[in-house]
């Protein structure tokens, strides 16, 4: 009960007690029965609009009065802002719950965010001005304000945009916002939530479904707008201003080199001095890690004096033959040794100093050796003898193919079926299918009833199996005696219908380094087929996937990676023109009223 709902039955109370009467000076007089009869029909009166007041505050309905960003055609209400503020706030915890970092994300002097304290009791960033001794606090509340404050500010100059053009949402895009709708209705049902509780638990007070669809409406426009714009800035990207974009930006683009490289290790890992003969073992190991160093810097000297790519390789395939591998092992590390369309990426730091020199660039058939014989392994006491350290020492040969140059390799086309690592981890019994359903339950019912373990790996093998059950994958054989399982993209796609847990099956013009490595890696090799599918699934962060290669674009990397640069040089400037010419108008006070 509010204070003045409180303090308005009090009085009511006081009066019909007496309590609440006046001492005149004169003599005291009787009320008249009418004039107590009104009162209480006044305060009833009175305590009915409060709570009126109340349900339509909680409603939204004087917050929906309040505009916190205006335009010249467009309005912001304080619960259509309120609806942005808690959307940036569930993204964020959507995009970092899970990583392990959510509590480490801060500004300085700040706390981690916690989903269980309200956003503006906790500071995001706590800093003194070393000048001015004058300390800033931002909270977790400000920070998603300012993120929802940047948004709604492009939505609306977006949005006069589409107006001054005559743009609007068709009936169809209307309805797609309908569904939204329908499918948030649907969802607080589900949760055993009102419509308007849930909107509200989740976005904020007041919060209700006419705020949430005018928002929508808002974005869904700009959107539009957007990509009207972009699409005509693609096609202004020009192969003759692609062109042009490579000869004055040939560093950002010529970013890759080929490469074989292969790397010798020598490790002495010495045995403890309790142990029996410890000296004895330490010196035999010690001269066998020497003797190895020394093999190795002689492998790496004749490999780096080699001058084909042929020599190179048929000798260090010997080599590894004589450390022990077949045939084909040695051949398969020799075929790994390749590096194509290698980026920088520090890892190697001596190898890409060398290779991305630009003072003095690499050429094609240039190799180089880098020996890094560690540290001492063995070193003199004050016993006369020894003691013996561990250490490993590295020789790495390096021959160029090509060197540093643009990504000239086709964008790719790719599908995939993928079963994601934490949907199936927790999964140790015929109990734990209960989150499962459907051909996915029946599935992983399969493994257990064989005794295996159900996880993403082996779902995806158990599909693999069924599809070559069912008949629908199979196994061809290339022209050169090679072998791959081939599959129809309509019975692929069919099967990721019933199985994906990604919400996209088939990705097209798909750039290098758009996915994850292990991904990527897999749809860029020169060995994929058109229809080819993996016959293991591939690992990633998400879980494994099987892999449908659905061949090449028409577009190559570097002049995609140009068009894009263009495009959205071309998109800044001319938003920063509109942007300065549209008007909008912001009531800093009004934030205050989004809790």
């Amino acid at each position: 009960m509010g204070k003045g709902n409180r303090t308005k039955k009090q009085q009511a109370a006081n009066v019909l007690s007496g309590t609440g009467k006046k001492k005149n000076a004169g003599k005291k007089r009787e009320m008249p029965t009418w004039v107590g009869t009104l009162i209480v029909a006044l305060v009833l009166v009175a305590v009915i609009l409060f709570s009126t007041f109340c349900i339509l505050n909680s409603r939204g309905v004087f917050l929906r009065n309040k505009i916190i960003v205006k335009s010249e055609h467009f309005e912001v209400s304080v619960p259509m802002m309120s609806y942005m503020v808690y959307t940036e706030y569930q993204d964020w915890v959507n995009n970092y719950q899970n990583t392990g970092y959510m509590q480490y994300i801060k500004g300085e002097g700040g706390d981690g965010l916690s989903t269980s304290i309200p956003l503006r009791e906790q500071n995001y960033s706590v800093t003194t001005d070393k000048t001015t001794g004058v300390t800033t606090t931002v909270t977790w509340f400000d920070y998603f304000a300012e993120r929802a404050a940047s948004s709604v500010e492009q939505v609306v100059v977006l949005c006069e945009q589409a107006h001054s053009l005559g743009i609007t949402l068709t009936d169809e895009e209307l309805a797609e916002i309908d569904s939204a709708i329908e499918m948030v209705e649907w969802y607080a049902a589900y949760s055993g939530y009102t419509t308007s509780g849930y909107l509200s638990a989740m976005y904020g007070k007041g919060v209700g479904e006419r705020d949430v669809r005018e928002m929508m409406e808002l974005i869904e426009l700009a959107t539009k707008m957007t990509n009207l714009k972009t699409e005509e800035f693609k096609n202004g990207a020009t192969d003759v201003r692609v062109d042009n974009y490579y000869q004055e930006n040939k560093d950002d683009l010529d970013i890759y080199v080929d490469f074989i490289s292969y790397t010798f290790e020598a490790t002495f890992t010495p045995v403890a001095d309790s142990e029996e003969d410890a000296a004895t073992k330490n010196e035999e190991a010690y001269e066998e890690y020497e003797e190895k160093k020394s093999t190795y810097e002689e492998r790496v000297e004749a490999l780096e004096s080699c001058t084909t790519a042929k020599e190179f390789c048929d000798l260090l395939i010997e080599y590894l033959k004589e450390d022990g591998a077949t045939e084909v092992e040695a051949v398969q590390k020799q075929s790994d040794a390749h590096h194509i369309n290698y980026k920088r990426d520090e890892q190697d730091i001596d190898l890409e100093d060398w290779l991305f020199d630009t003072k003095a660039p690499v050429q094609a058939g240039d190799t180089h050796a880098i020996k890094d014989k560690g540290d001492e392994a063995r070193e003199s006491d004050d016993n006369g003898g020894y003691t013996y350290n561990k250490t490993s020492a590295s020789y790495t040969a390096c021959f160029v193919l090509k060197p540093v140059h643009r990504d000239d390799a086709y964008l790719q086309n790719v599908g995939h079926i993928l079963f994601k690592t934490d949907t199936f981890k927790d999964i140790k019994d015929a109990s734990g299918l209960s989150k499962l359903s459907g051909k996915t339950k029946e599935l992983a019912q399969s493994l257990l009833d064989k005794g295996q373990t159900v996880s993403a790996e082996n779902m995806a093998k158990a599909l693999v199996d069924l599809m070559i059950a069912e008949g629908k994958l199979v196994t061809k054989t290339t022209e050169d005696g090679e072998t791959y399982y081939y599959m129809d993209k309509d019975a692929f796609e069919a099967y990721a219908e019933v199985y994906t847990e990604d919400s996209g099956v088939f990705y097209e013009n798909v750039k290098r380094g758009d996915m994850v490595s292990e991904f990527d890696a897999w749809i860029y090799d020169d060995a994929r087929i058109q229809n080819e599918v993996s016959p293991s699934a591939i690992k990633t962060t998400y879980g494994y996937h099987i892999m449908f290669y659905n061949g090449h674009a028409e577009e190559i990397n570097w002049r995609a990676s140009a068009r894009e640069a263009i495009t959205s040089a071309d998109y800044e400037a001319w938003y920063k023109t509109v942007s300065a010419a549209c008007t909008i108008d912001v009531t800093a006070d009004y934030w205050g009223k989004i809790n």
